[in-house]
């Protein structure tokens, strides 16, 4: 996001505006009230009245203007500039708008503007200076208007170099702030997509498969059509069931299955049954459970899928060949799964579509569970 030329400076709290008023009044008042108490009495009665009448006047108008130096500060800073040339009083407006234009980091403004102000010092120091006895040196006026002026631009930009890199921190803190909730959005599509063709897709492909040999095989006897007809029955229904699950799940903003109010998630302990399963609807299977100890609730269900999403995979890709799982080692050294196939002879998928992302997902939740 880049930064526009002239951001927006941060608005004043009440302290910020009582202490710049504060300010500007005490220059101006140490400025007249230093020229006064040096009065000759022999000074021209033109002069005094100025001093005494005018001179506040002016003091009070650049005050005012000064309010509106954010709005319009090179118009404000000239004008000042040019009304402290002949009135002590605006002394602290002045240098107070020298320093707001000084923030904006602009250096042709500066440019214009600190010669203006430094003669219209070295001026207002000719017509009132501040030891009217002692003969004035104008080098040194000069030098002095010269290093007030320099002094008050470099703070003026030191405090604008400052808001800017506050606001380049903001500005990044924003953008940072928006990836990690388009990343958190992210993953919570991912988390759901996984979940959902995980849970359903092994349901599915078997309703598929067996609607498809329905479709393809007019010889069936009526009691293998029942059986399949059942089959298709008993996996849209455990579909539902599993859809019901899964989005219990995800209903909890933080994913954590301790809250799930659906029924318990599968673990390593279900194993056995989903190879059952498997078995009953026609995939050979050998299983082999080594593993030792029980595992934690995540690890365990992650390892459920695993073997799940392979035997699902193995029936739409590998139709009667002999799936060997192999489970082996303990949760807190790590969980080893085997799950092997040989190449079938004729491959067919009996129709069913190719996702691509079962084994995206597997790798995915492996990952997250540490392997």
């Amino acid at each position: 996001m880049p930064i526009p030329r002239d951001p927006p400076t941060p608005p004043l709290d009440r302290l910020g505006k009582a202490w710049r008023v504060a300010f500007v009044l005490g220059i101006g008042v140490v400025a007249w009230v230093s020229v006064m108490s040096a009065l000759p009495e022999d000074a021209g009665s033109a002069w005094s009245l100025w001093l005494t009448v005018g001179d506040p006047v002016l003091g009070v108008i650049a005050m005012i203007l000064a309010s509106w130096r954010r709005r319009w500060p090179l118009a404000i800073g000239a004008i000042v500039a040019i009304i402290g040339a002949v009135s002590l009083t605006a002394a602290g407006a002045v240098l107070l708008v020298l320093a707001s234009v000084a923030t904006r980091r602009h250096w042709r403004e500066l440019a214009w503007l600190i010669p203006l102000n430094i003669a219209a010092g070295v001026v207002s120091e000719w017509l009132a200076p501040a030891t009217p006895d002692a003969s004035p040196s104008w080098y040194g006026t000069l030098a002095m208007m010269v290093l007030i002026t320099a002094a008050v631009s470099a703070i003026g930009y030191a405090v604008g170099g400052r808001r800017e890199l506050e606001r380049q921190r903001l500005e990044a803190a924003q953008l940072d702030a928006a990836r990690r909730a388009a990343q958190a959005a992210a993953a919570e599509r991912t988390r759901i997509a996984r979940e959902m063709h995980d849970v359903l897709a092994h349901r599915i492909s078997l309703v598929a498969m067996h609607a498809g040999a329905l479709n393809y095989r007019t010889d069936l006897a009526p009691h293998e059509m029942r059986t399949a007809l059942t089959t298709i029955e008993t996996n849209a229904h455990q579909a539902l069931a599993d859809l019901r699950e899964v989005l219990g799940v995800l209903r909890s903003p933080s994913g954590a299955e301790t809250d799930d109010p659906e029924r318990p998630q599968p673990d390593l302990g279900d194993l056995p049954g989903l190879i059952g399963e498997a078995e009953s609807l026609g995939t050979r299977v050998r299983f082999v459970d080594e593993s030792v100890g029980a595992a934690p609730a995540g690890l365990g269900r992650t390892a459920y899928r695993v073997v799940q999403e392979a035997l699902t995979n193995a029936r739409k890709h590998a139709p009667g060949t002999v799936v060997q799982v192999r489970v082996t080692g303990s949760p807190p050294e790590g969980l080893r799964i085997e799950i092997r196939n040989p190449r079938p002879v004729q491959t067919s998928d009996r129709g069913l579509p190719h996702s691509g992302l079962g084994l995206l997902g597997l790798q995915e939740r492996v990952t997250l569970a540490g392997g």
